[in-house]
Order: C-alpha cells, then structure tokens, then sequence
C-alpha cells in the first residue's frame, strides 16, 4: 500500500479500480486526521472557556510550534501521495502522468487568477474548484486505460469504433 501512495514516480500504473480504492482510502485518512485535529482545538477551546472574543486569540497561545511544524511537512505528504496517484492514473491511460498534471494545476492556477480578477470572492470560488476536481477524478475513473496509448489502441482495433 505504502508503495502505491508513494513509490514508482516515475513508471507506476493504476488502473480504475485500484485507483478509485486508493483515493477513497486517502480520504478517508485525511479526513480522520481532520477530525483529529478538530477535536484537540474543540479541547482547547474547552479548557479556555473564556470570553469567546478573546478565544482566537488564546487558542493560538495554545498550539506550540511544534504543533505547527507538523502540520505542513503532514499536508505535503497527503499532497503527494494524492499526486502521486494521479500521476499513475493518467499514466495507465496513456499519457504523460507528471507533465499532464503540471498542466491541470497552470490551467488550475490560471482560472483562479481569472477568477480573482473578475471580482469572484474566494469563498465563492471553493465550489467551483471542487466540481472541477470531481469532474477531473470522474473523468479518470471513466477513461480505460491505454485510451490514448497508440500501441495499445492497434492491439485493439474493435475498440476504435
């Protein structure tokens, strides 16, 4: 398991199934680990019981920098891991798996900046970046793969109609 998030960079594969079962489980992991991280502010908070105003405020006092430095280097792993899969994914489709990414994130970034510029505020934005990742993910399971492998295709000459 450890080796589908994270090994084979370069020449790993996954097709549908495996791929759809993998992101599912990083998922769910992410979100246990949200819920974790919600449940030791909710008993931060609780130990503060103060005015709620100046809460912020102290909450911050609370977490140390150590709390902190674990944050990021733990979100870079989940980052990863889900690139990583996506790479692969799109790999077994027939294409490129880092470049294509390195694609849909400037093309990402760049309807972010589009929308910023048009006045979009960002909490409005969130939706519409979410759908287009739903889309994108659906669009992976639904691709078979070597689709755009020419080998592939010519072993397969009934598929093409």
């Amino acid at each position: 398991m450890f080796r589908a998030y994270f090994g084979e960079l370069h020449s790993g594969r996954l097709a549908r199934l495996p791929f759809l079962g993998f992101l599912l489980l990083l998922s769910v992991l992410f979100v246990l680990y949200g819920l974790g991280i919600a449940f030791g502010i909710g008993l931060v908070e609780q130990v503060i019981r103060s005015d709620l105003s100046a809460a912020p405020g102290e909450l911050l006092e609370q977490i140390d920098g150590t709390a902190l430095a674990l944050l990021g280097p733990l979100l870079l792993v989940f980052g990863l891991a889900k690139t990583n899969l996506l790479a692969k994914r799109i790999r077994d489709m027939g294409l490129p798996g880092w470049w294509t990414l390195l694609v849909i994130a400037l093309a990402g970034a760049g309807l972010g900046s589009a929308m910023h510029a048009s006045g979009v505020p960002l909490h409005e934005s969130y939706p519409i970046h979410g759908m287009i990742s739903g889309l994108l993910t659906l669009g992976l399971l639904l691709i078979p793969s070597g689709l755009f492998h020419p080998r592939a295709r010519a072993s397969h000459p009934a598929q093409l109609c």
